[in-house]
């Protein structure tokens, strides 16, 4: 709560503002996933919005200053990577999801029409 006052008070929003709210979404996911599984995919998925798009401006700003020469922070490359990761790994689960129900859709096609 104190960023989000600071970044309310300052009028400056930075990426690392976020990862508090990153923390309590995650935990209330958590919290929910026995009793309300759905709220709990809910605040997984905005979990996950709110992850890459803050970790994606904090990389893009790094990685900026670092191709133009200037003061980066290490930090920001290092969660710009990992964002990038979370990325590439939530894309070919998604990618392995979607072959596994197709192949079995046609698994259960071919049953039926023999």
């Amino acid at each position: 709560m104190i960023n989000i006052v600071d970044a309310i008070g300052t009028g400056h929003l930075e990426p690392h503002d976020a990862f508090p709210a990153l923390v309590a979404l995650s935990s209330g996911s958590e919290l929910l996933k026995e009793r309300r599984p759905r709220a709990a995919k809910v605040l997984g998925a905005v979990m996950s919005v709110l992850l890459v798009v803050a970790g994606s401006v904090a990389g893009a700003r790094a990685w900026a200053s670092l191709f133009r020469g200037t003061a980066h922070d290490w930090l920001d490359l290092g969660i710009g990577v990992l964002v990038a990761l979370y990325v590439a790994v939530g894309a070919v689960r998604l990618l392995a999801r979607l072959y596994r129900r197709a192949s079995r859709s046609r698994m259960d096609a071919g049953m039926f029409s023999a």
